[in-house]
């Protein structure tokens, strides 16, 4: 089964970059929550603080694609040390606005430009993946199943981390971790360029969006309510257990989730499947839909662990497959900026789901806001069946 992966992981600067990639997006898990720790301590305010971190993660939506436009232009080595100083530059101001008790427009103001200038990491190792493995579907494919298993991995690994940073050490700990590790990170990213897909140059002047490329826009609305669904999950899973007396179990709960994602992906990455990706993304979709389902259905905390591990199993397939249909859809030189729509969806997704939730769950509870989650992966599954006639003409015309 770990063969496809030892092979990709073989291809020279490959396990280098993927590790080094690793390291740069860890922060990603840890932003939005120790903005939180840090404002709730000092003001006292969640509610300030919930909308500082959403204001951030629309922020990175908005921009975002912009900035992988630019990374394809000019290339990763340069853009992408110019993001990171720009973000480090407006972490350090918003925590310094922070303790200094500034008025709360000069922190949403920090928090637009450094959420803005956040880089999209993910998409640029997933970019050099299809660089690397240009011309090997079924290897880029692994490849990407490994990327996504990573991504599990930060989900579990960095909200930990930023609490006991925050909560141990000091109050703007996490923050601080997120600037270090984006720095060492992705110096040692740039530092591969033999991994680096050549930039596009003057081949973008004047021309679109990637998200008009055929396809690309179906994938990016299916990927708002996935992320509708990561965020409302998350949010609706600490109330459930909260409401229930056993908070201490939160952690648990969500690592099942992802570790049932997790496990998913090592399967399906090793897995040489023959059905087309659009048709393999139609089917988890449904999948997750129906997988979902139970959740506001459980009052039971151990009931609700089995439900984690059995909806978590449609997770990775869904991301894997989106991921992927954007590889085959998009040209190589507009790759990151085509990724970048699709991560931009599952944080837009996230930060208005995770708002929608709190809202139901202040006043109808955990159980209630649940049908948040399915409303999201419905619609995900939804959306792709709607659009499924588009991206069959877009897989024939990439096939041509």
């Amino acid at each position: 089964m770990l063969s496809p992966y030892r092979d990709v992981l073989r291809v020279p600067g490959a396990f280098a970059m993927s590790n080094a990639a690793l390291l740069a997006r860890l922060p990603m898990s840890m932003l939005g929550l120790g903005e939180v720790l840090l404002v709730s301590s000092q003001t006292g305010s969640y509610a300030l603080a919930g909308a500082l971190s959403a204001t951030g993660a629309l922020a990175n939506a908005v921009f975002g694609p912009m900035f992988g436009r630019a990374v394809d232009r000019f290339g990763q080595r340069k853009t992408l040390p110019l993001l990171v100083a720009g973000h480090v530059f407006g972490l350090i101001a918003f925590i310094s606005l922070v303790q200094l008790g500034a008025p709360s427009w000069s922190l949403f103001a920090a928090v637009i430009f450094s959420g803005g200038l956040f880089p999209n990491v993910g998409a640029m190792v997933r970019a050099r993946w299809a660089f690397l493995l240009a011309g090997e579907p079924p290897a880029l494919r692994t490849a990407f199943a490994y990327e996504s298993v990573i991504d599990e991995f930060i989900y579990v690994a960095g909200p930990p981390l930023a609490t006991v940073l925050a909560v141990s050490v000091v109050d703007f700990g996490a923050l601080a971790a997120v600037a270090i590790l984006l720095i060492v990170g992705s110096a040692l990213f740039v530092r591969l360029p033999q991994t680096e897909p050549p930039a596009g140059g003057d081949t973008h002047r004047g021309a679109g969006s990637a998200v008009w490329f055929p396809g690309v826009l179906s994938v990016t609305i299916a990927f708002v309510f996935l992320g509708g669904l990561f965020g409302s999950f998350e949010v609706v899973t600490v109330a459930f257990a909260d409401e229930r007396g056993v908070r201490g179990w939160t952690g648990l709960l969500l690592g099942l989730y992802a570790l049932s994602s997790g496990l998913a992906g090592v399967i399906l990455g090793s897995a040489r499947m023959r059905v087309p990706l659009h048709r393999q993304f139609l089917v988890a979709s449904g999948l997750l839909a129906l997988s979902t389902i139970a959740f506001p259905l459980i009052g039971n905390p151990w009931w609700l662990g089995v439900q984690c591990l059995v909806a978590g199993l449609v997770v990775s397939p869904v991301l894997i497959n989106g991921y992927a249909l954007i590889e085959r859809l998009v040209p190589n030189a507009r790759m990151t900026e085509g990724l970048v729509w699709t991560n931009t969806g599952l944080g837009l997704g996230m930060a208005v789901s995770a708002a929608l939730a709190g809202f139901v769950i202040d006043r109808s509870g955990a159980s209630t806001a649940y049908w948040i989650a399915f409303g999201s992966a419905l619609l995900t599954f939804v959306t792709v069946l709607v659009s499924f006639p588009a991206l069959n003409r877009a897989w024939a015309a990439a096939h041509a």
